[in-house]
């Protein structure tokens, strides 16, 4: 009897990376911050539970280094707040030269079936699951249900990352029934509140607690982190606002308005985070002089002292104006364009949703409290 295939689609669009980005080799590793004793009477845990972050290609993608097994086999994970499944190559995987290697582990064991996964950007990834140790920013979970991949797209087998660690919620596991690695972290009581944060390189820190998320000014400072459990409170100032999320699959919350500086745009939507409806990407890029859309690279921008110096995007987030500046939207050059680069914001099409992505997130600090709001703050 053969053994059942468990697939899901993802409806969250991959980011701009995989179709625009060359990816470099990162210029150092990642590695375990030195662990924090913070102020915990916040209402979400202050963690010393942090993974440090390595960006690629000027920030277009970011990774972090997982180990995997009794043997500690490690990876370089892509940390997806836009999917649920923890998956890395298998040894069987020929286009990999970093691969799981089941027979090394003392402590994994088989579990029945396959998975098959692909993405909005149409990279894909199928193979065996199993379940081991995984330790995450020293927190090691026991018993964790991940995938390996025994063949995937070319767009992962050429990628600098490993696999992806998935952090949405776990209704969309593409193995049905499955606790997320953070879902295990709370279940086997290695974090003290339901929360993790991050924040990626050029000063930005996102949140997410449990059901909620909470937005807040990130400080200035480089260097990106995951924090699992709570959050840093020296790493934004002022209020947060609370938005709830709309829908328990991904971190969804309703946008009120949509402004390229004092122009409103008269637009409002779900967001999730990371491209938008053609429509609203048009409207964005209008503000912008010889912006255009290209057929072969999507919206491309005059790389130009004038257009970096525009105020860039404003979403309006239960009444406060949360900001994407310009410096953010301009991605690396266009090969074929001399002087323009590509958009950080790219127009899709076929979902109910606008997404916002690493453009967002280094403006912002997010987090994400007991699954079921979020809550957002301003740099």
């Amino acid at each position: 009897m053969s053994e059942k295939v468990v697939s899901y689609e993802y409806k969250t669009p991959e980011s701009i990376r995989r179709a625009t980005a060359r990816h470099a080799p990162p210029s150092s590793k990642p590695g375990f911050l030195n662990r924090l004793k913070l102020n915990s009477s916040q209402e979400a845990a202050v963690s010393p539970n942090v993974e440090s972050l390595t960006d690629v290609a000027r920030d277009i993608q970011y990774y972090a280094e997982v180990e995997i097994g009794s043997n500690n086999q490690r990876f370089r994970l892509d940390f997806d707040t836009g999917s649920s499944d923890l998956w890395v190559p298998d040894s069987t995987c020929k286009s990999r030269s970093v691969s799981f290697n089941r027979a090394k582990s003392t402590s994994f064991k088989p579990v029945k079936g396959r998975f098959q996964i692909r993405y909005g950007d149409g990279s894909q990834v199928q193979g065996i699951l199993g379940q081991d140790r995984v330790n995450v920013a020293g927190l090691v979970i026991e018993n964790q249900t991940f995938g390996l991949a025994t063949s995937e797209s070319v767009a992962f087998s050429s990628d600098v990352v490993d696999g992806i660690l998935g952090l949405a919620f776990n209704s969309i596991s593409c193995v049905p029934g499955t606790l997320t690695p953070v879902d295990n972290m709370i279940k086997q009581k290695l974090i003290e509140s339901p929360c993790f944060s991050f924040c990626v390189k050029r000063f930005s820190l996102l949140i997410l607690v449990g059901n909620s998320v909470w937005l807040g000014r990130s400080t200035e400072g480089g260097g990106g982190e995951y924090r699992f459990g709570g959050y840093d409170p020296e790493r934004f100032v002022g209020e947060l606002t609370w938005v709830p999320v709309t829908e328990k699959k991904y971190w969804r919350v309703k946008c009120d308005g949509l402004f390229f500086g004092d122009v409103d745009l008269q637009s409002k939507g779900d967001v999730i985070i990371d491209t938008v409806p053609t429509a609203v990407a048009k409207a964005i890029h209008d503000q912008i002089p010889g912006a255009m859309y290209d057929g072969d690279n999507g919206w491309i921008i005059p790389n130009t002292p004038e257009v970096a110096a525009l105020s860039g995007v404003q979403f309006l987030l239960n009444g406060v104006k949360f900001h994407v500046v310009m410096k953010d939207m301009l991605r690396e050059d266009v090969e074929s364009k001399k002087g323009y680069v590509y958009s950080g914001v790219a127009g899709s099409d076929g979902i109910p949703v606008w997404i916002l992505g690493d453009v967002f997130i280094k403006q912002n600090y997010v987090s994400y409290t007991d699954l079921r709001v979020i809550v957002l703050g301003l740099i």
